[in-house]
């Protein structure tokens, strides 16, 4: 019966099923189970953020941790058994981002998450920034040994007078010293990971056009791609024509950082595509909440029992138009009252076709 099948099924037919075996079978477990899971319209993210520390050496004036006291977060760092067992227990997870609102290299675990991930084939960014003030050889070099995808840094001038106005206790020297020290290594293994990315936040201190473009001379020197954003408390530059043209901000509708679509989206969306995970596997939903996690811990529970949760299930309902749901942290986020005012709620399309929802 079996071969009267075979015979019945056409050519190309069969040079198509051979080929999607063939690639079958050079997948990874976890990419294996990704695909199983997509075929079977199983809805899980392959993607999360899991808060790998939310310490930090610096004092930033701008950053919303220290001035909330550490807010609803706590001080403290991913252990690297709970980060073990959530890769274990959630083994449709693919992709982590370890940064957002604190110093990913003053985690003591760092180094073995790194060593870890690279043998479950699990890659790992830290795209929401780093300082990069702290970070030892052993690590630099792992990060480039272990294929560590990407990472933001934070210097916002080129100079440590600069510098240090807005990262305060930060020292550029350092910064600087230890990109290049990633850039040797780099060289070493032949490999253009980890990718990384000069973040310049335009502040009254770094506002001039001579320290812009000494900026973008040292990271083209450094191999980097500068990115420019807006000061998330408002600040408008003095010659906005200058710092239109020199960093391709715009500065018209005078937003935060990018349209209310965009932000909306970028925040909001993540509870769909990367949830944010605190350090101690506190589920918050995305990297812009401080003050009220959702009672759930992805560590004890499971990433897929905690999204399908009832909390979870009303708190989407909600953002995209639905019921309010008075349990959710949402509920109070200024973005959500923003959005709703304006019946600017997240639809099923951008939920469908945003990807990359990194801050």
């Amino acid at each position: 019966m079996l071969r009267l099948i075979k015979k019945a099924i056409p050519s190309p037919v069969k040079d198509k099923i051979k080929y999607e075996i063939k690639l079958l079978r050079q997948l990874d477990r976890r990419s294996l189970i990704i695909w199983m899971n997509k075929i079977s319209g199983k809805k899980l993210p392959t993607r999360v953020r899991i808060d790998a520390s939310s310490l930090c050496q610096l004092n930033c004036r701008g950053c919303f941790m220290r001035k909330l006291n550490y807010g609803n977060r706590g001080k403290g760092y991913l252990k690297f058994d709970d980060f073990a067992k959530f890769t274990k227990k959630n083994a449709f997870v693919k992709e982590i981002e370890l940064s957002n609102q604190g110093e990913i290299f003053l985690n003591p675990d760092l180094l073995e998450i790194i060593k870890y991930s690279h043998s479950k084939k699990i890659n790992l960014s830290a795209y929401n920034g780093v300082n990069f003030n702290t970070v030892s050889d052993e690590v630099l070099e792992a990060l480039v040994k272990y294929q560590f995808h990407g990472i933001t840094v934070a210097i916002d001038g080129a100079s440590q007078e600069i510098y240090s106005w807005y990262r305060r206790n930060g020292d550029f020297n350092k910064v600087i010293d230890n990109v290049k020290k990633l850039n040797e290594y780099k060289e070493k293994y032949n490999s253009s990971h980890p990718l990384v990315y000069w973040q310049y936040v335009v502040l009254e201190s770094n506002q001039t056009e001579s320290e812009i473009r000494e900026a973008k001379k040292m990271a083209k020197e450094l191999n980097c791609e500068i990115s420019f954003i807006k000061d998330l408390e408002g600040f408008i530059p003095d010659d906005i024509e200058m710092i239109e043209r020199e960093t391709k901000l715009c500065y018209e509708n005078k937003e935060l950082r990018q349209s209310l679509s965009d932000k909306r989206v970028l925040a909001c969306i993540q509870l769909w595509k990367v949830p944010q995970i605190n350090y101690d596997g506190r589920l918050f939903g995305c990297c812009f909440n401080l003050d009220k996690d959702f009672g759930l811990n992805i560590f004890e529970l499971g990433l897929e029992k905690s999204l399908n949760s009832k909390i979870i299930k009303n708190t989407k309902k909600m953002l995209t138009g639905g019921k309010i749901c008075e349990e959710s942290p949402c509920k109070d986020c200024w973005l959500y009252k923003k959005i709703a005012n304006e019946n600017n709620f997240i639809t099923k399309k951008e939920i469908k076709e945003r990807i990359d929802v990194y801050i």
